[in-house]
């Protein structure tokens, strides 16, 4: 587990749906986690369930937030991460877009998009621990809903340094992913 094996994490909080907490910690345990500080219930949305893991972890520091359907990362990732966050406040991995893109209305084309400055963003994402509960309470304030903490960064004026990730940090969404992420390990 790369959070186990990066010398700059201290200790990590997984959140999970509130059913499945004894089985995670028990799960974690058999495979001799150390750094783990907590397991706690999720939420409703991605958004209520990072508020749930900042709420467990100190006061002061950065946090690396990950989502657990990007099992790929490796512990260099985020070293690397955690420095440049160190530097400027807030940073993420990405890859430029390389496809072609379009906007569509059912089954209709309507445009090509320019890909031109367009990244793919992925996780882990990394934020001062301000910063981030600072961008939470504002988000939850306005009731807003993100698919991703940068965009709740953003918000506040913040731009996250983008550094390009390895497009073997894939995300599991389909089964189709499932199947390449085999072949990758």
């Amino acid at each position: 587990m790369a959070f186990e094996r990066c010398p700059q994490i201290l200790g990590f909080v997984v959140v999970a749906p509130a059913r499945r907490l004894s089985v995670v910690r028990r799960m974690l345990r058999s495979h001799g986690v150390r750094k783990l500080l907590g397991v706690v219930p999720g939420g409703e949305e991605r958004t209520n369930s990072v508020q749930a893991g900042l709420a467990a972890l100190p006061a002061r520091g950065y946090v690396a937030v990950h989502d657990a359907v990007r099992p790929l990362i490796h512990a260099g990732m985020l070293t690397k991460g955690l420095r440049v966050c160190t530097e400027r406040g807030a940073a993420t991995y990405g890859c430029p877009v390389t496809d072609t893109l379009k906007r569509v209305h059912g089954s209709d084309v309507l445009q090509t998009v320019d890909r031109a400055g367009l990244v793919a963003v992925q996780t882990p994402q990394f934020f001062s621990l301000e910063l981030l509960r600072r961008a939470h309470t504002s988000a939850r304030r306005a009731r807003l809903k993100a698919t991703d903490d940068c965009e709740l960064v953003e918000r506040l004026g913040v731009h996250p340094v983008w550094m390009p990730g390895p497009r073997t940090n894939l995300k599991l969404t389909t089964p189709d992913d499932l199947n390449v992420m085999q072949a990758l390990m």
